[in-house]
């Protein structure tokens, strides 16, 4: 009796951390999850973005994601022909938007300061304008495209200079999701 009783106790410790070291070892095979961060749309975005070197992205405070060019010459002086590098890179941008839940891009226009502000606000909107109508030809809709111009009031470069008033003709994609 007293052996059976051994043997009972073998098998239950036996049983009990068989058990305990199955389950250890099956957390070990659990992925850790996704964090929230991880999932949202702007982020896995951004992520796919990677390969444009030319294309920065930065989350703004609303959710929304900010894309910029910098040191591609988007515009010369006084036109709002985009250039050739500039169409590359929002061919590539086109691609990636249709296969993303996005809501609506605002192309944002912008100017450098010489000349009138009245004429700098007019040619912002006009290549914020030509940026929207190169998306939709590459496959994007009216409803999920806005145009706006905000002139020369929102500089990155120096103004006094020629770099920076070509920093300065830019267009700028705010993507909300």
């Amino acid at each position: 009796m007293r052996t059976l009783s051994l043997l009972a106790a073998v098998v239950a410790a036996v049983l009990t951390s068989g058990c305990a070291s199955t389950a250890a070892s099956s957390s070990n095979t659990v992925t850790a999850p996704v964090s929230a961060e991880a999932a949202k749309p702007q982020t896995v975005f951004a992520a796919r973005l990677q390969p444009l070197s030319a294309v920065q992205s930065a989350e703004l405070a609303d959710g929304r994601l900010k894309l910029s060019f910098p040191g591609i010459s988007a515009f010369s002086h006084d036109g709002a022909s985009l250039s050739d590098n500039l169409q590359q890179q929002l061919t590539a941008i086109a691609q990636l938007l249709k296969n993303s839940p996005f809501s609506q891009v605002a192309v944002v226009g912008h100017s450098d300061s010489s000349g009138q502000l009245a004429y700098n606000n007019k040619l912002s909107l006009q290549r914020a304008e030509q940026v929207r109508t190169f998306l939709l030809q590459q496959g994007l809709t009216d409803a999920q495209l806005v145009a706006e111009g905000r002139g020369p009031a929102e500089p990155i470069a120096d103004n006094r200079t020629k770099e920076g008033r070509s920093a300065n003709r830019r267009v700028e994609l705010e993507v909300a999701f």
